[in-house]
């Protein structure tokens, strides 16, 4: 199967986007029931970027705890940072790894997710990530133990509003059903099929990598719910 020989990308967006509606992505859990921010944290149809260093540092912590987990999970852990007032570089910084790890717990690897906010925070300190406004390398984020692809572009793309397309296993599960992509399609490939095919504009890969997680939330799960899924039609795996 070769890449592209099925409905093309910027179809597929408008379908989930027609479906779906704009998600608010990154939430910033902090920012709940705030002024242009719904209960979750959730900011529909403002791409704003986040201005403060603790908004910033939240949304680098989310997409660590959000490694091979849901994200409601990730969203009670950090729920509970935010009460305890631990959502700050300096805290993590400071506090014991054993109780960072029991207040992350429901994110799941919550011993090994507690050493990653760890070093996390320290390269946050070191590099000035949170203070001068520089864009952080992607092999300097790659670098931090505990970081990887994934987890270094949803940081470039909703912390520091770099045009880079964020692929995770929803996306690669989709595109493949869809026939647009082999199985095994490794990262990068899949990842610069969204570069080519795509206008480059970081609010369209925000919201579409955020239409992709809800797709595969509400349809395309592993054993996928095809009735009433907007791309059935096209979809030579539900066929």
């Amino acid at each position: 199967m070769e890449i592209g020989k099925s409905i093309d990308p910027d179809n597929v967006y408008r379908l989930l986007y027609n479906e779906y509606g704009p998600q608010g992505w990154w939430p910033i859990v902090g920012r709940a029931g705030t002024r242009g921010y719904d209960s979750g944290g959730y900011h529909k149809g403002d791409y704003r970027l986040p201005r403060k260093p603790d908004e910033m540092f939240e949304i680098m912590a989310g997409a660590v705890l959000t490694q091979n987990t849901a994200w409601i999970n990730v969203h009670r852990a950090l729920v509970i940072l935010a009460q305890e007032k631990y959502l700050h570089v300096g805290r993590i910084m400071e506090m014991d790894e054993g109780k960072l790890a029991e207040l992350v717990r429901s994110s799941g690897y919550y011993n090994q997710k507690a050493k990653k906010l760890k070093y996390l925070a320290a390269a946050c300190l070191e590099n000035n990530w949170l203070k001068n406004g520089a864009v952080p390398r992607r092999q300097d984020l790659l670098s931090v133990w505990g970081v990887g692809e994934e987890t270094a572009d949803s940081i470039l793309l909703y912390v520091f509003g770099s045009c880079v397309f964020v692929v995770d296993a929803y996306g690669k599960r989709l595109f493949y059903r869809l026939g647009i992509t082999p199985k095994n399609t490794g990262y990068h490939a899949l990842q610069q099929l969204f570069h080519t095919r795509l206008e480059k504009r970081r609010e369209l890969y925000n919201e579409y990598h955020a239409l992709i997680v809800e797709h595969a939330k509400q349809h395309c799960r592993t054993k996928p719910r095809c009735e009433g899924c907007v791309l059935a039609d096209y979809c030579p795996y539900c066929r």
